[in-house]
């Protein structure tokens, strides 16, 4: 519900700005997201006390997974194959909005409908996410990137390989966050934003060279 307000007032603030673009959205997104950021911050200053433990939110504001029971886990497999799914409803038309707007339209794709739609499948998918594991960084932004490294660029094979990829990224860092100084645990969040900082310099990097 969370995610669906903040990705709705993105798309406000985008729109009041005329930006219509990428870049349009990001720059939004980037300041909404600070705008919240402050807020949650300055509430869990105001409303800490005896009955609010703010280790506990701070924790979860790093990231982190909790075992789960066998029917959370149920609950979160079947969850986490229908928000696969509903993303791969999306394949065709990112595989032809990636040729361009123009070229997208030609092709018969309503592109202000069709990105409206996938914003908000985005949001969902984010929303499952976050409520569970909290805010670990970085895993969505790396595993699509190795993901067409080694399935090729088309959507239909990138999103689930992109899925598959990102949950054995939680699982290794998982296991870091625990192993790495017993008996404390390290908030995962930080595990794998330590790993994606590097990974994205390199890709920084390659695209200078090239």
């Amino acid at each position: 519900m969370h995610s669906s307000g903040a990705t709705l007032l993105v798309l406000a603030v985008a729109r009041g700005a005329g930006a219509r673009d990428a870049a349009g959205l990001l720059l939004a997104g980037v300041a909404v997201a600070a705008m919240l950021g402050a807020i949650r911050s300055f509430l869990m200053l105001a409303l800490s006390d005896e009955s609010v433990s703010l280790q506990l939110v701070l924790s979860w504001t790093l990231g982190g997974i909790q075992t789960p029971t066998w029917a959370g886990l149920a609950w979160l497999t079947g969850l986490s194959a229908l928000a696969v799914g509903l993303s791969l409803t999306l394949a065709h038309g990112l595989d032809l909005l990636g040729l361009g707007e123009d070229q997208a339209e030609a092709f018969g794709l309503e592109t202000d409908r069709f990105i409206g739609r996938a914003i908000l499948i985005g949001a969902a998918v984010v929303a499952l996410a976050v409520a569970y594991g909290g805010l670990v960084a970085f895993v969505g932004l790396t595993a699509p990137h190795i993901a067409r490294w080694w399935v090729g660029p088309r959507h239909r094979g990138v999103l689930p390989v992109s899925a598959g990829i990102g949950a054995v990224l939680v699982v290794v860092g998982d296991g870091l966050a625990r192993a790495l100084l017993p008996p404390a645990e390290i908030p995962l969040g930080l595990v794998t934003a330590a790993a994606g900082g590097p990974f994205f310099l390199m890709l920084l990097r390659q695209r200078m060279r090239a």
